[in-house]
């Protein structure tokens, strides 16, 4: 029911001669038009902000909408949204077949349903099938379902009709079933992304493999099945792939051994392929490569082979220090980060830290380094660390540490062994089997004049890392003031650092509540002595 207020706006506008109103939208006409006239490409960018049940209903509005939608480039269904009872139906459905699996939030929340009497998906390739098309075809199809492998097969096939470019697809199914060929055989497919969620599809033959991919320059594959196929060794060459740029494999059961050998490869991760105990990966244009939750502990000779010339950025996050690894590498910029699988002290022996001592030996070269607080526990649990490569291209280097004695042997090799480093980030680990002198309201030791034990040892290396300390100009400490050993840590590149102009320490959030307590913490460590006069310590 219309309100007296809305009336008399309405019968205002009609007055001014503005307010036409079209009978089949309620709208305006003068502002229809005005949307109208934009340009198609206008138009078309402004759909995709828009839910793709709301874009197909502007086909209602006039032949040109319809137009538009009919010849729309990308047609994204993650939008449609299920409701809560969809949600649950969906949920008993799938739990019946696939028990005790896990999702991501907000998964089944878009994951889409395929009615065999009411696809929409399918209704909408159907409907562009017998419209004109553009000469480009499909840009980007993606879409979240839980179908049968039939239902899938049928989608695809019509999405290669469209020449689709890009074809994202992310499902849920009870089948077992191999990709389909013609996804390796398009012309067009620039572009590939598949996640299954139910670890059920393999690769196609090899013979299909092989001669397929043409144009395909994006690949990545989620929960395909690589039990005993030994053809991984030859699949990832040029000749297969010779556009490939960019490579993603992630949860690929039963991967033990692959190698990747594209020449075109820009960046490549691997990740969460638990069996994996050997990687070859040569690539002449290859950027950037991130290994994450591969290399399990206790595997026999697990191997990496790198080929890269112009690797700018190595992550290596989650997994175990390869027996033996071999980098060829000579960009003198190159970034990398090294994170192991966690490991108890106890099972720390020498074949873990002479296989880090080889891993560093290979990137001694590299510009940026970040370890995790594993890579020191390793390094303090050996002798021999004299005989660690010098990183003399080193400018940034970022430490998860713990504090302790124990722990000064492995960073002063590590600060003997960067001679130039200008940056340095170390982050304080807690070590709850160490822990001692906490503060706990009481800064005696903050006051204390007397020189603590760690001070000395620290004191004791002064003159091994000088070149190190002299070089030094940006200092960021975070997790401070949590035992007196981080605070000796502080007082020594202070009182060492002859070029420092910077340092910043960061309390650990919930450590120091007190915000008197925060203050007097802050202008007692003001007060150290600094060798460095024009050296600013900020908190943060």
């Amino acid at each position: 029911m219309e309100t007296r207020s809305a009336k008399r706006r309405r019968l205002s506008l009609l007055q001014d001669g503005t307010g036409d109103h079209d009978a089949s939208s309620g709208l305006p006409t003068r502002h229809r038009r005005q949307i109208s006239d934009l340009p198609d490409d206008v138009l078309r960018h402004i759909f995709t902000f828009l839910p793709i049940k709301s874009i197909a209903k502007t086909s209602l509005v006039s032949k040109h909408w319809a137009a538009l939608w009919r010849s729309l480039p990308d047609l994204d269904f993650t939008t449609i949204e299920s409701s809560d009872r969809g949600i649950s139906a969906l949920e008993k459905l799938i739990m019946s077949n696939r028990p005790n699996l896990e999702f991501p939030q907000g998964f089944l929340k878009f994951l889409y349903i395929v009615d065999p009497e009411q696809d929409f998906i399918r209704q909408v390739l159907r409907h562009r099938s017998r419209s004109p098309q553009p000469r480009d075809g499909l840009r980007l199809l993606r879409f979240c379902a839980y179908l049968s492998f039939t239902r899938l097969n049928n989608l695809m096939r019509d999405a290669f009709r469209h020449k689709v470019k890009t074809l994202d697809i992310e499902v849920a199914t009870k089948d077992y079933f191999n990709l389909p060929k013609r996804v390796a055989t398009s012309e067009h497919l620039q572009a590939f992304r598949f996640v299954s969620r139910f670890p059920g599809f393999r690769l196609p033959p090899l013979s299909t493999m092989k001669n397929g991919f043409r144009s395909l320059r994006k690949l990545h594959l989620s929960g395909v099945i690589l039990y005993n196929q030994p053809f991984l060794l030859d699949l990832f060459t040029e000749s297969s792939f010779p556009a490939l740029r960019k490579l993603s494999l992630s949860r690929c059961l039963g991967l033990e051994k692959i190698s990747i050998k594209c020449g075109a490869l820009e960046s490549v991760v691997v990740k969460n392929c638990s069996k994996m105990n050997f990687l070859e990966v040569r690539g002449p244009k290859l950027e950037r490569l991130r290994v994450s939750g591969c290399f399990p502990r206790g595997r026999h000779m697990c191997v990496l082979n790198i080929y890269a010339p112009r690797l700018d950025v190595l992550d290596w996050e989650g997994s175990d220090v390869p027996d033996h690894c071999c980098v060829h590498n000579s960009n003198p910029a190159i970034r990398v980060s090294l994170g192991f699988l966690s490991i108890k002290v106890e099972d720390i022996d020498e074949k873990p830290a002479r296989s880090l001592l080889r891993f560093l030996s290979r990137i001694s070269h590299a510009r940026s380094l970040r370890m995790d607080s594993l890579s020191i526990k390793i390094l303090g649990n050996m002798d021999g660390l004299e005989v660690l490569r010098p990183f003399e291209n080193l400018a940034h280097l970022e430490l998860s540490t713990f504090t302790g004695r124990p722990y000064i042997p492995p960073l002063v090799s590590l600060f003997m062994n960067a001679p130039f480093v200008e940056c340095l980030h170390i982050k304080l680990v807690p070590d709850h089997n160490m822990r001692k002198n906490q503060l706990n309201g009481n800064l005696a030791h903050l006051w204390d004049e007397s020189v603590s034990e760690e001070e000395k040892q620290w004191e004791i290396r002064s003159k091994a890392t000088g070149s190190f300390l002299d070089h030094l100009n940006v200092v960021k400490i975070t997790g401070l003031l949590d035992c007196e050993e981080e605070v000796s840590l502080t007082k020594f590149l202070l009182r060492h650092g002859k070029s420092l102009n910077k340092m910043i320490l960061c309390l650990e959030a919930g450590k120091v509540k007190d915000s008197i307590l925060k203050k007097k913490i802050r202008s007692r460590i003001v007060e150290f002595s600094k060798v460095a006069s024009k050296a600013e310590i900020s908190f943060c």
